[in-house]
């Protein structure tokens, strides 16, 4: 990790030049808590404790702004520019997260460079993106939160935004519902800019204000640990605004793409899309791939003995570790958690204690299936070789697999939470 910083600060170091197109050349900004879509926000944030870091390249082609008219026939231009983005969120409370995103511009081709258009003079780090979410309500199927991000230009002679130009800062609202396997998300936002003074160079004036948003839908395919997301994003001018190319300040663009969860950590991402109206930085076509690793456990930020526990909820999960994909339990503070779960069920007497294993939805069902049985009777199994006073006939144990999930299974903190051991009290 020390290496990969070091090589990394490097590289943010450098920055580069443009012509006449700057950091709103790059409309494809992946999210960097990796949930749910890919340019889309979501309420939901990162757990507390959880990481995620992502990398994204993209390629738009037809996207450099052209200052001559075409007599509409854009085909005769040629352009090809390859973005990067390196994007790392975290977990800081409940319902709070933060992340930071370093785009970069690796590589353009231009085929006719006769007419008066805007290109880069250089590749490297365009910008330095931090944004904060925090979620106002919400459970697995709806919620709502706010994003505040801002946008620190490092593109030198930029025209969009200007000589001495400051941040720009964009304040956005996310909602998202979930309806029986599909989830829909929608952001709506209003972009602060500071431009600074016209460049003499070229006859455009920096961009002003601009109301953004953007809708979103994805699909889990369980059987495939895949899912399946469209999304449509753009920007409209706040203010009245000079037309200084024949590409207009408002833009509309849609993806269709799909995340891959190849292992429970890594997800990868691929897809394309299109301009719908074209605008700044909207490309006829553009492809991207990308990956998103999360790492970190969940941080419990209450704890509270078991008798309470069930005395607030009818069903409890105790934070009973597994090893990786076994009915072993794995550490003391399991063992400790199960020793005072037999101490309060000899103190009640009377009961019937139900235990239900629950997995994630990576693998086969069947494997869940069994896997979830052999974790609730390990359990079970447990409590009844430590504690002689536990009655056999008290105790039932059963495996619902993957098909109970309290969570999104289509990212690391949502199957998480979904591998769990359930408990519930039956008194007569």
């Amino acid at each position: 990790m020390k290496n990969i910083a070091i090589i990394t600060l490097l590289f943010f170091s450098m920055n580069i030049n443009a012509n006449v197109v700057g950091t709103d050349a790059q409309n494809f900004n992946a999210i960097t808590s990796g949930l749910d879509f890919v340019t889309v926000h979501s309420s939901e944030t990162l757990e507390p404790g959880i990481f995620n870091i992502g990398f994204f390249l993209n390629l738009g082609v037809n996207t450099l702004p052209i200052f001559e008219d075409n007599q509409g026939n854009r085909t005769k231009f040629k352009d090809e520019i390859l973005g990067a983005d390196i994007n790392i969120g975290y977990g800081l409370k409940e319902n709070w997260d933060v992340g930071i995103s370093f785009p970069q511009i690796w590589y353009q081709r231009i085929e006719d460079t006769s007419v008066f258009r805007g290109f880069y003079e250089g590749y490297g780090n365009t910008e330095i993106r931090v944004n904060t979410k925090y979620r106002f309500f919400g459970d697995q199927d709806y919620g709502l939160a706010t994003i505040l991000s801002v946008n620190f230009d490092r593109i030198k002679n930029n025209p969009y935004t200007g000589t001495d130009a400051g941040p720009t800062a964009n304040l956005e609202l996310a909602y998202d519902k979930k309806i029986n396997d599909v989830a829909y998300g929608a952001n709506i936002g209003y972009r602060f800019r500071s431009p600074g003074k016209p460049s003499a160079a070229v006859p455009i004036n920096p961009i002003a204000d601009q109301w953004i948003g953007s809708l979103a839908a994805s699909y889990l395919m369980t059987k495939y640990d895949a899912k399946l997301i469209a999304e449509v994003f753009g920007s409209f001018p706040a203010v009245n605004n000079n037309k200084e190319d024949y590409r207009a300040h408002s833009s509309l663009e849609a993806l269709l793409g799909v995340k891959y969860d190849h292992t429970r950590n890594l997800a990868v991402h691929f897809g394309a899309g299109t301009a719908i109206q074209h605008g700044t930085a909207t490309p006829d076509w553009r492809v991207y791939s990308g990956i998103n690793y999360a790492f970190g456990e969940i941080e419990k930020t209450v704890d509270v003995s078991v008798a309470k526990k069930f005395q607030t909820q009818d069903r409890v999960v105790l934070d009973i570790n597994f090893e990786f994909d076994s009915d072993k339990i794995k550490d003391q503070i399991s063992y400790d958690t199960l020793n005072e779960l037999a101490e309060y069920l000899m103190a009640v007497g009377n009961y019937k204690l139900m235990i239900s294993g629950h997995t994630d939805s990576v693998g086969s069902e069947s494997y869940n299936m069994d896997l979830s049985n052999r974790r609730a009777n390990s359990v079970r199994k447990y409590l009844l070789t430590k504690f002689s006073k536990i009655k056999e006939q008290n105790l039932v144990a059963q495996g619902f697999g993957e098909s109970m999930p309290i969570a999104d299974n289509g990212n690391y903190q949502g199957r998480q939470k979904n591998r769990r051991v359930e408990f519930k009290i039956e008194k007569p």
